[in-house]
């Protein structure tokens, strides 16, 4: 009844005799109706925004030295995790997509040119079928990173193989993820490290509202922002990486920065189950 109202306020409908026929018709147009007033807002990643590249840089994929990262030899704390990460190149995977995630963020900052060595190397046997040369690039710093602490719990029992299709679906402090990592930033020519420094993060205390549901979570390498099927994972995993970019471009241009995100705003993470 509440939906007839509204649709025709707005014009969309005309009484029919049949009651039927009204219910038709007010299925189809209030999809319509809602569908006008969605709005798509665009997320902004909280990263120091630079002028211009500066340096050219290159990221490494991280190792792990977290025990999780080793082999699960049955622990049934780490059976979890194991099961999350299976889809998305394993537990010893992450890594990969945590430097993929990295690499994004400090493309976002606009401070430092990326140095892509397999896309040189595609580009470079692509092209010595025409004759063409591609001219190597030049490295200005090195990250290398290092995995000391992953940690997925889940306290509550699992709900739907314990993935998280739809925000609000279980009780969001039913996982628990932890992650930390280690930096250091070399210049290659001398193997100086000039900046070293670590970082970490938890589902407990890093803001919803700036890494939750709406950057592509839920799934592998949702727009790269996400290295794994888990909410909370993903969470502390963008949490990290934002860190480290920032920490990044303060320490090597902080003349060229021109614009700092403001600080994250804690919110209340008890989420309602979904009834």
């Amino acid at each position: 009844m509440l939906r007839l109202v509204i649709i025709e306020r707005k014009g969309l409908l005309r009484r029919r005799k049949h009651e039927g026929g009204v219910l038709v018709s007010l299925s189809l147009l209030a999809g319509v109706a809602f569908a006008s007033d969605t709005k798509t807002t665009e997320r902004q990643i909280p990263v120091v925004k630079c002028s211009e590249p500066t340096y050219s840089i290159m990221v490494m994929e991280f190792d792990c030295k977290a025990n999780s990262c080793q082999d699960g030899g049955g622990n049934p704390k780490l059976a979890y995790i194991y099961e999350v990460l299976s889809g998305s190149g394993g537990v010893k995977g992450f890594g990969k997509g945590l430097s993929t995630m990295l690499t994004n963020a400090l493309k976002a900052t606009n401070c430092f040119k990326i140095v892509d060595l397999e896309q040189y190397e595609r580009m470079k046997k692509l092209l010595q079928a025409t004759g063409q040369q591609v001219k190597p690039p030049k490295v200005d710093y090195v990250i290398t990173g290092s995995i000391t602490a992953l940690e997925l719990e889940r306290s509550g029992g699992a709900l739907g193989g314990g993935f998280i299709p739809i925000l609000g679906a279980i009780n969001v402090k039913k996982d628990t993820a932890k992650l930390g990592v280690d930096i250091n930033v070399i210049k290659p020519e001398t193997l100086e490290v000039v900046a070293s420094q670590s970082f970490d993060a938890s589902s407990e205390k890093s803001s919803w509202g700036l890494f939750g549901a709406g950057w592509g979570g839920g799934g592998a390498g949702g727009g790269g922002w996400s290295v794994s099927k888990n909410l909370s994972l993903d969470m502390v995993a963008r949490d990290v990486v934002v860190q480290v970019a920032n920490s990044i471009a303060e320490k090597l241009v902080p003349d060229r920065i021109v614009e700092r995100p403001a600080p994250p705003k804690k919110e209340n993470k008890q989420e309602q189950s979904a009834e």
